[in-house]
């Protein structure tokens, strides 16, 4: 077997004939400046033909897509193995995809549950189980004692013919003798005299297979005879003693309330299925109902001053007139806010339903079902949104499959455990023999799985979490996972930054995770810029020494040891320890304007006051769950861009804020894509390509021709690609594993029909401008003041490599977070912004973070407020102001550790990033003599 994958002659994008040898078997890890050609010798070279030497051992339907799939631009690559890549993206939008869907936890625990769950009626809270001869008689003996002798009996319905012409006539013929009828016992050929009892239609009467004594020799005929009654009375079995009565069944009945249940089976468990979804929801969890904190969107305010906002107008006067009446008839407080009243008062101003007063929700209820009356459906909307499904409770399932319980737990309510807890619960289950024998490895598959996910960091995530709502670094982790418990071996995983979005708390557990699926026999190669996780790789390899077109070579490959000795490269300083970025901003003075948040209390925040200083750089910090992204999503940007700032009013997850009129905009820049579609690209964006479109209908050649500037859009008829409509490439669905793009063959790729493609500025067509990188265009544009500044920019905030029609979906969500802070920056929205980040620092290398961190002092030099959430400790530290959250993830965090600057942060032994934070302090202090720093430099 070949111990190691050879790479000759890489070429794609900007890698310039690289060489490169990869050991099987080990962790490599691959870094350099961002645009050095990381991605396009991991992903689009290494990955790429990894994925064609798995479609060539596929059937012959599939190869014939091979010729259309393009190849690396690669001379040749020999040793590898079966690829797998686990990306940031998250690929999921699908409502009906979790946590537990998506690591097939969901689908082992609907096994588990039907195979060793017990059924606890949620009406009377006894257990629901099938009968047995042997249990109705340990049942009867246990009741009546063994001295006592009982009836057998099947209850039989009379249907309405048989009690006018005779009903005891059937039974006789078949052999019975004796019925209870009404409690009094009667003979059946007895049963037609004038003074015996007569059944009315739909009654039940007891029919009699035996009498037993119930000493222990009668067992056996005993058992014989309920076994007739089950079969007779189609499941249901009486046994009487005297005048009482008891009944059995051999379905799944309760005793108490009669209700019967399903049998439990995998199916009832999916809420994707039809036997197990709830009808309600069906199996989404949540309903369009009318949502009570917008209804009462503001619960400081009494009903006196018009809490109940639907009849806070004119047009309603006389229903808020009766509902001030129906308070103090009732002794509701109606001048107190709110939030003051019990819930049970609330409840009745929003249920009641009297001839006097109709309650908020049926009032509105009704105005929505006036379907003739399109005004008020549209006025009712506003008060509706995606509430808790009443039924199901969120847990997405019916009610039958949520009465079946393994350890106390059913299906729902294990989905909205966090999988630390989740697994702490089903490492303490310790089922019986039986039921362990009837599991089988299921319930050590669900254990080891959670065993993976806690491992990777996630264990603050819930199983009924949507996927939709990951950010890329969790959605990588649970990939990740999954791989461990697929147990592959011989398999190279490539892996692009899989600490996005972990502390550095979590980072060696992470570490520990990718060494499991080296020892598995599997070559890992990983993208990644910490420094953490790559003094723990073996192999290294470090391209560069620029990017874009000065990018692309390999200036370093060997152990990780060679590097550490006697490596000369970037990355190699930092590694040592002789680089350090400098100080990129003077010391602030605490700032006199803030922003305090009161009461915030989203998800796990447990009613938080923060007091944000404005006019500054502040990161919110702490462990993966902590709380960040809720605070400065659900509170900051929703709560500022509603109610406070003059947006549309909205339910608060806060009791309010202060400091809020400091603040002209409110300014989200997150990672999501700038766009869904592959015709977006950072040209369009950042509106640079109109004016290269006047440039080249400003052509003597487009002139003449008539070619508007339109002409050279892919986007509108007349110029594009008549084949591909503009997109450069065509999908190919493929049955059996993930579409294929595969270039257009008319255009080449190129998006542009022939004519357009002859029309030149300066030499170039469009197609060759739209593949230029940003820096190639500032060179080119260089007499184009407009489009320099834009493209100024883009270098400014790091983003130099990229080309000008690189389609948005191929970007990293680091790469798009910060198109939109050059966005920002070309045509700032007010003076005195509040810009929310996420993670900015994705996907870039420690040298790059330095022209962040230069873009970000610069909005504050301008007056801006910048708020961060982040990982980053080379950010960090240069913060003005730290908030820390935690001490832990999900329920164990949401309270602020630590505020202060960053010694005060790093001087506090509770916080975490605290601890992190002193020991890179402490760290530099034992830098070894001679060692010198950027900053010294």
């Amino acid at each position: 077997m070949i111990e190691t994958i050879r790479i000759r002659g890489a070429r794609q994008h900007n890698l310039k004939g690289c060489d490169v040898d990869i050991p099987r078997g080990r962790l490599t890890a691959v870094s350099g400046v961002s645009g050095s050609g990381k991605s396009s010798l991991v992903f689009d070279t290494l990955y790429a033909e990894g994925q064609r030497t798995y479609v060539e051992s596929l059937s012959t339907y599939a190869r014939q897509f091979l010729e259309r799939m393009p190849k690396p631009d690669v001379d040749w690559i020999d040793g590898i193995s079966p690829a797998i890549a686990i990306e940031q993206r998250n690929a999921a939008r699908s409502g009906r995809s979790t946590v537990g869907t998506v690591t097939e936890i969901n689908d082992y625990l609907r096994v588990l549950f039907a195979r060793i769950g017990r059924i606890v009626c949620p009406d009377c809270r006894e257990a629901v189980v099938p009968e047995t001869p042997a249990t109705v008689w340990r049942e009867t003996v246990r009741r009546w004692g063994a001295e006592a002798t009982a009836l057998v009996a099947f209850p039989q319905e009379i249907s309405g013919d048989g009690s006018r012409s005779g009903w005891a006539e059937p039974l006789l013929a078949q052999g019975y003798r004796r019925a209870v009828v009404g409690g009094i016992l009667v003979r059946l050929d007895e049963a037609a005299e004038p003074d015996a009892p007569r059944p009315r239609a739909g009654d039940v009467v007891d029919v009699v297979v035996d009498a037993v004594t119930l000493a222990a020799g009668q067992k056996s005929r005993f058992a014989e005879a309920v076994e007739l009654a089950l079969r007779q009375g189609g499941g249901w079995v009486a046994v009487r003693c005297g005048e009482e009565r008891r009944a059995y069944s051999s379905r799944l009945v309760c005793n108490g309330c009669r209700r019967e249940f399903p049998a439990p089976t995998p199916h009832l468990f999916s809420f994707n299925s039809p036997q197990g979804a709830c009808p309600a929801c069906n199996g989404f969890g949540n309903r369009l109902e009318f949502d009570e904190e917008k209804i009462v969107p503001d619960d400081t305010l009494s009903l006196l001053d018009g809490a109940v906002r639907p009849w806070r107008t004119p047009a309603f006067a006389r229903a808020h007139a009766g509902l001030i009446r129906f308070a103090r008839r009732r002794g509701i407080p109606a001048d107190a806010p709110w939030r003051k009243l019990t819930r049970a008062q609330q409840r009745e101003v929003l249920e009641t339903q009297e001839a006097a007063y109709t309650g908020i929700l049926p009032f509105l209820e009704e105005m929505r079902h006036e379907m003739k009356k399109g005004h008020h459906r549209f006025f009712t909307r506003r008060f509706m949104g995606d509430s808790l499904c009443r039924a199901c409770g969120g847990s997405r399932l019916r009610g039958e499959a949520l009465a079946v319980r393994v350890g106390q737990l059913d299906v729902g309510a294990l989905g909205r455990l966090s999988l630390g807890e989740a697994l702490q619960k089903m490492e303490g289950l310790r089922p019986s023999r039986v039921d362990a024998a009837a599991a089988g490895d299921v319930l050590d598959e669900i254990r080891n799985r959670l065993r993976f996910l806690n491992r990777v960091g996630l264990d603050y995530l819930t199983l009924d979490r949507l996927t939709r709502t990951l950010s890329g670094g969790e959605a990588q982790r649970i990939h990740l996972a999954n791989a461990l418990g697929s147990r592959l071996t011989d398999t190279l995983y490539v892996l692009d930054e899989p600490t996005a979005g972990l502390h550095a708390a979590d980072v060696e557990r992470l570490i520990g995770t990718l060494r499991d699926l080296v020892e598995g026999g599997n070559t890992v190669v990983v993208v990644e810029h910490d420094l953490a996780v790559l003094r723990a790789a073996e192999h290294f390899v470090e391209l560069g020494p620029g990017a874009g077109s000065h990018g692309g070579e390999v200036v370093f490959q060997g152990p990780l040891a060679d590097l550490l000795s006697a490596g000369t490269t970037l990355t190699a300083g930092y590694l040592r320890g002789e680089r350090a970025l400098p100080r990129l901003a003077p010391a602030r003075e605490e700032s006199r304007r803030q922003l305090v948040v009161r009461g915030a209390r989203r998800h796990n925040l447990r009613n938080l006051d923060v007091a944000i200083p404005l006019q500054r750089l502040v990161c919110l910090t702490g462990v993966s769950g902590s709380g960040k992204s809720t605070l400065m999503g659900a509170c900051l940007h929703d709560g500022l861009t509603g109610k406070e700032v003059g947006g549309k009013e909205r339910a608060r997850p806060f009791t309010g804020f202060q400091g809020a009129h400091w603040i002209d905009q409110v300014v989200l820049v997150d990672q999501s894509p700038i766009g869904k579609s592959s015709r977006s690209n950072p040209a369009t964006f950042l509106g640079v390509l109109a004016p290269v479109r006047e440039l080249f209908a400003a052509t003597p050649d487009a002139r003449a021709r008539g070619f508007p500037p339109g002409r050279f859009s892919f986007n509108t008829a007349g110029g594009r690609c008549p084949e591909c409509q503009g997109l450069g490439e065509h999908r190919v669905e493929m049955h059996f594993m993930a579409d294929i793009s595969v270039p257009c063959e008319v255009c080449g790729g190129s998006r542009f029909n022939p004519a357009t493609l002859e029309v030149r500025c300066q030499g170039r067509t469009i197609a060759e401008v739209l593949a230029m990188t940003v820096e190639e265009a500032l060179a080119f544009f260089r007499g184009e003041n407009a489009l320099r500044d834009k493209l100024w920019i883009l270098k400014k905030v790091g983003l130099g490599y990229l080309t000008l029609g690189q389609s948005a979906t191929t970007l990293s969500g680091g790469e798009s977070q910060r198109l939109k802070i050059a966005r920002e920056l070309s045509a700032p929205s007010g003076k005195h912004n509040l810009y929310l980040l996420d993670e900015p620092t994705t996907g870039l290398h420690i040298h790059d973070v330095a022209d962040l961190l230069r873009v970000l002092h610069d909005l504050v030099a301008q007056g801006q407020s910048v708020v961060v959430v982040e990982h980053n400790l080379d950010l960090i530290e240069q913060a003005d102001w730290i908030i820390d959250l935690g001490p832990g993830g999900g329920d164990a965090g949401g309270s602020v550790v630590v505020a202060g600057t960053p010694a005060a942060v790093a001087a506090c032994k509770e916080s975490v990033t605290g601890r992190y934070l002193a020991a890179r302090g402490a760290g530099r202090g034992r830098r070894r003599p001679g060692a010198s720093t950027k900053e010294e430099r």
